[in-house]
């Protein structure tokens, strides 16, 4: 996979400021970024389209982090990155379901290592 290589993402996060500033930056690098403001919009969303991974924030107004991540695995391949400045051992043991945690969501370039990281998993396997 080389670095220009477009990806779809989903991120979930109901913090505005923290929203705007990560779909900006992933943009800006030319992916394809849909945002959902709640857990409902997201599993819309991931019903309707198809994501090379899922930004989600485990603490969202309308649906439990557990809920949310329960309905995107049911109707979805795609691999879902939680976002949480929480201790991941916390984290790790109620989200099991989970494909990566993402420690620090202010760290754009952590993000999208683990983006790509998953998007070329998945290209290997479709070519094997």
């Amino acid at each position: 996979m080389t670095p220009n290589t477009i990806l779809n993402i989903l991120v979930v996060e109901d913090d505005p400021t923290l929203a705007s500033h990560l779909t900006s930056f992933l943009t800006g690098l030319g992916w394809n970024v849909d945002f959902a403001a709640s857990g409902r919009m997201a599993v819309r969303l991931c019903k309707s389209n198809q994501y090379d991974a899922v930004l989600l924030d485990v603490v969202m107004p309308d649906l439990s982090g557990t809920a949310i991540l329960q309905h995107i695995k049911s109707c979805c391949n795609a691999p879902v990155l939680l976002m949480s400045a929480s201790e991941n051992s916390d984290i790790s043991t109620r989200f099991t379901d989970a494909d990566d945690i993402v420690p620090d969501p202010a760290n754009y370039r952590d993000i999208v290592s683990r983006c790509q990281r998953f998007a070329e998993a998945s290209a290997m396997a479709i070519t094997a």
